[in-house]
């Protein structure tokens, strides 16, 4: 059997207080770098509180900037973001804030899809 590179798709969508869900879902998505396979990361919903730069990073840290090296992409919902009235400030730089559209066209266009 030939192996497929495919597009994978993060989706955090469970609050991260008191979880390792966060970290858990950058740990997949360095995996999936790791298993050739092209990854992005998409925060939405109460996942969204995941991107906050006031919380306890050393759980996440490395799992995050090993994802950063491949360039990998990070993306938030800017609805979920506005509900919560999260400014683009209070988050993780070098997140793409996604409107409603595009977080549909991110759904789309990956062949799988894994959620935390």
């Amino acid at each position: 059997m030939e192996f497929t590179e495919r597009k994978v798709l993060i989706l955090v969508h469970s609050k991260p207080f008191g979880k390792i869900i966060a970290a858990e879902g950058w740990r997949a998505a360095v995996g999936m770098f790791g298993m050739d396979h092209e990854s992005q990361l998409l925060f939405i919903g109460d996942g969204v509180y995941g991107l906050m730069k006031d919380q306890d990073m050393l759980p996440i840290r490395m799992f995050k900037s090993t994802f950063e090296s491949f360039e990998g992409r990070v993306c938030a919902c800017k609805k979920s973001l506005e509900e919560r009235n999260i400014d683009a400030n209070e988050i993780f730089e070098n997140v793409e804030i996604l409107e409603n559209a595009d977080v549909a066209k991110t759904l789309i266009e990956n062949e799988v899809v894994i959620t935390f």
